[in-house]
């Protein structure tokens, strides 16, 4: 079933960004930079560190608000893995963004928007390779995972933009091999985007969560035409992952609706997100 679709046609560019994992400098940086860059929304692709429930986690939340208030821009964030999903739960089949503060939104899995005369798609969720050292209930849920359900909530009309946490199948992004059952699991959810991406057949596709910046043309045999025509037909779609929070080049990117032109940060750039103060690159496990 295709769900409701939310239109803000006056928007002409935003600013894409990869995990936050609740780093409040980092955070600020991207709403000063959206304002200095004619950006009036942030989209983040997951891994925002919404933990309402955790002791840090309403300052943050207000502290996101803050400095999206101050700059005048709004912050969108579907969910990650590396965010509450106990707190989500009830949000999460809306087919309409849901207001948590003035400024920040959540955009459930499956829901669709018009952004600049553009259909964008969304679909949060992933497996957490780094569950064993985590606590069930505190940090990790097992309902993180996208699955059928999200995807036949976003429904099969075609798409401009799919914003997703994880990446669809077909990319190599892990830097190392994971045991055979988080194997299995990561397999799983990527395959949900993948068919996402077959059905709805976006111009581009966004991911975060490997924490690996990479800009690649995804291709899959077409097998309805395939079957129709006897002839092996491709499609593809552009497929950009961004990096986290501390990656000044990585983690962030400018999107044109008006052409799907993207800028990326160059070196001048830099200046305008604060560095991460806390964050060991190395340690971060999606």
């Amino acid at each position: 079933m295709d769900t409701a679709i939310t239109s803000r046609d006056d928007v002409r560019r935003v600013l894409v960004a990869g995990d936050t994992h609740g780093n409040t400098p980092w955070v600020e940086g991207l709403a000063r930079t959206a304002f200095e860059q004619g950006c009036p929304i942030v989209i983040q692709v997951g891994d925002f560190g919404y933990f309402p429930n955790h002791s840090d986690g309403p300052r943050f939340l207000t502290a996101v608000d803050t400095a999206c208030a101050r700059h005048g821009v709004e912050f969108w964030f579907i969910d990650g893995n590396h965010d509450d999903h106990a707190a989500l739960a009830e949000h999460r089949e809306n087919a309409a963004p849901v207001a948590l503060t003035d400024h920040v939104t959540y955009i459930p899995r499956g829901a669709r928007i018009r952004l600049g005369g553009l259909t964008f798609g969304f679909l949060g969720g992933a497996f957490s390779v780094d569950w064993r050292d985590r606590t069930h209930g505190i940090d990790w849920w097992p309902n993180e995972m996208t699955d059928g359900s999200d995807v036949a909530r976003l429904g099969a009309a075609p798409l401009d933009v799919l914003i997703a946490h994880d990446a669809p199948a077909g990319l190599d992004l892990a830097a190392w091999r994971l045991p055979a059952e988080d194997q299995v699991r990561t397999d799983q959810v990527r395959s949900f985007i993948s068919t996402a991406v077959e059905t709805t057949i976006p111009r581009i596709v966004f991911h975060g969560h490997w924490h690996h910046a990479h800009d690649t043309e995804l291709s899959w045999i077409d097998r309805v035409t395939t079957e129709r025509s006897g002839a092996i037909a491709w499609q593809s779609t552009r497929t950009i992952g961004l990096s986290c929070d501390g990656d000044t080049i990585g983690g962030w990117l400018i999107l044109d609706l008006a052409t799907l032109d993207i800028r990326r940060p160059t070196p001048p750039d830099t200046g305008q997100i604060a560095p991460s103060p806390t964050r060991d690159e190395q340690e971060v496990e999606p």
